[in-house]
């Protein structure tokens, strides 16, 4: 299991300068800079959110009206990481993929498919579930005979994975600090793209 942004699709600037014209736009101006959002990743995203005050309602606003309608535009700015599609499909070969995101399943399989990326069997976003560690065991129930190693970039997807029970797999070159990832206490840690 795969988180989006940060892991498979280089999408930081992107997603914190969108995320934070949509809270400006609904009228929330309590996250100011790019190192504010990076930070509501030390844990569940929806939970730090809530956290400065946001109501669900106000988070459903931000996130899948104004956000949604802002990304379109940046849609084409994001990229994969290089050598994600070969790593991928080696991958896909021998194990079923999966992405667990905090972004919407939509704009993912939007993204993915426009870049050839079919290796995937199922996305499961935010537009789902807002916990991570639900979305991972729902995975793990589906595939029990199989092993569940969820691979991420930030502390919080560390803590959320080790939750569900699943081997943890932190990627460095991601939104997350290799100091920060360390205080989630990965299994595992790969520098680049091929370690994977």
């Amino acid at each position: 299991m795969f988180d989006y942004d940060g892991v498979i699709v280089d999408s930081l600037d992107v997603f914190a300068t969108t995320f934070l014209a949509a809270s400006h736009a609904c009228g929330y101006t309590g996250i100011k800079t790019h190192e504010q959002v990076v930070r509501l990743f030390d844990g569940n995203f929806f939970e730090k959110l809530a956290q400065l005050g946001l109501s669900s309602d106000k988070i459903d606003e931000i996130l899948r009206d104004a956000y949604r309608r802002k990304v379109q535009k940046y849609f084409t700015e994001v990229a994969p990481f290089q050598g994600m599609h070969e790593s991928l499909n080696a991958l896909s070969g021998r194990n079923v993929l999966a992405v667990i995101t905090s972004n919407d399943s939509q704009l993912v399989w939007q993204f993915l498919e426009k870049e050839g990326m079919a290796c995937f069997d199922e996305v499961v976003g935010a537009d789902q579930e807002r916990s991570k560690v639900k979305k991972i065991q729902k995975i793990m129930a589906r595939y029990q005979d199989l092993p569940a190693i969820y691979v991420g970039d930030t502390k919080g997807d560390m803590l959320e994975g080790r939750q569900a029970g699943a081997v943890t797999v932190a990627v460095t070159w991601g939104w997350h600090s290799v100091e920060k990832l360390t205080e989630g206490t990965p299994d595992y840690m790969v520098h680049s793209v091929a370690e994977l």
